[in-house]
């Protein structure tokens, strides 16, 4: 009876050690049926919490080559993967992006499962061992801080026979930094000499001229002058700036009452220089061009005590740069005397 006793008790072991064995064998099958899929992330275009239209681009490695049906990229509340759609996590109105390493036109997205990214494609496609990346557009950030994905494959268009999955991953939103700047509206305008004849005037031998001055000199009867300036206007106006000039009076020889005649014309309607034995005339013209053409190459037009606009620009500019050129002509009746005025400019910027 003892001997008996131990028989029994030895196979009882070995039966309970078989079964054990049988058990852990099914467990670690059920755990290893997938491969595991290496170098896996899910990117965010946006990581702002509640963010609409961000693109998430899922990448991963797969194992090797094996044809695929189904792909799920799930979003969760928790490590485990438990707790369903992340907080406020929205893929109703997700979009197909680009595929890489697979052919993006074979795949069809299901969004209609909450937390859920699912591409199916019946036929199957190999893939291989490289990096592959399935991007999804349009969707709406969770509101909370953390939340996690997991990147399954699967074999069958059903997606219920895993082929390589990936570890779970962790991502996490986070609040936008707010950059924030001033710029103080500008205006900068300067005056400088220019050397060369303006608007096809064809003049040569200027007077040298300054920030200030015109120093047309000692003119004879029935000889001309001229000299030039450059005008050079910035402004981050948006609407760009205009352009104005005027005289504080007719070039006068004050005390006296003599006066230099001005020449007739406008900035958008000039005359030919009207000097001549006869009468003195003080002119100018530009080359602003558009608008402001003078109607023409070498016309001019005269000062006036009233500002009038002789170029206009409708955008911010960066040294924008306009010619002037002054000419004045003496008749030979023109009493003698150091005649003079003082020629103003206004450049306006419009906000």
């Amino acid at each position: 009876m003892k001997i008996l006793f131990r028989k029994t008790l030895a196979i009882t072991i070995i039966i309970s050690l078989v079964s054990f064995s049988s058990l852990i064998n099914i467990i670690v099958s059920k755990v290893y049926a997938a491969g595991l899929l290496s170098s896996s992330s899910v990117q965010m275009s946006d990581s702002r919490p509640s963010q609409a239209g961000t693109s998430y681009l899922a990448t991963f490695t797969p194992t090797g080559i094996t044809s695929i049906s189904c792909i799920k990229i799930v979003f969760a509340p928790n490590a485990d993967m438990t707790g369903g759609n992340p907080t406020a996590m929205s893929i109703a109105s997700s979009v197909k992006g680009t595929f890489t390493n697979l052919t993006t036109g074979n795949w069809t997205l299901d969004n209609t499962t909450p937390g859920t990214i699912k591409y199916t494609y019946a036929t199957g496609e190999a893939t291989s061992a490289s990096p592959t990346s399935v991007q999804t557009t349009t969707i709406t950030n969770t509101s909370t801080a953390i939340f996690y994905a997991q990147t399954t494959t699967y074999s069958d268009v059903s997606c219920s026979t895993a082929v390589d999955q990936s570890n779970v991953m962790a991502l996490t939103t986070v609040a936008g930094v707010n950059a924030t700047v001033t710029v103080s509206p500008t205006i900068s305008f300067s005056v400088a000499y220019y050397g060369s004849a303006v608007n096809g005037s064809g003049d040569a031998s200027p007077v040298t001229t300054t920030s200030t001055t015109i120093p047309f000199g000692t003119v004879a009867a029935g000889a001309t002058a001229w000299g030039a300036h450059t005008l050079t206007v910035s402004t981050n106006g948006a609407h760009g700036y205009t352009l104005y000039t005027r005289y504080s009076a007719q070039m006068n020889d004050s005390p006296a009452s003599d006066v230099i005649r001005d020449q007739s014309g406008t900035p958008t309607s000039g005359n030919a220089f009207d000097a001549s034995a006869s009468q003195s005339s003080l002119a100018y013209t530009t080359d602003a061009g558009g608008s402001y053409d003078f109607g023409g190459s070498n016309m001019w037009a005269g000062f006036t005590a009233t500002n009038v606009a002789i170029n206009a620009k409708t955008a911010a500019v960066n040294a924008d740069a306009t010619h002037i050129e002054y000419k004045i002509g003496i008749s030979n009746t023109q009493p003698p005397g150091t005649y003079s005025t003082v020629i103003a400019y206004t450049a306006t910027p419009s906000y």
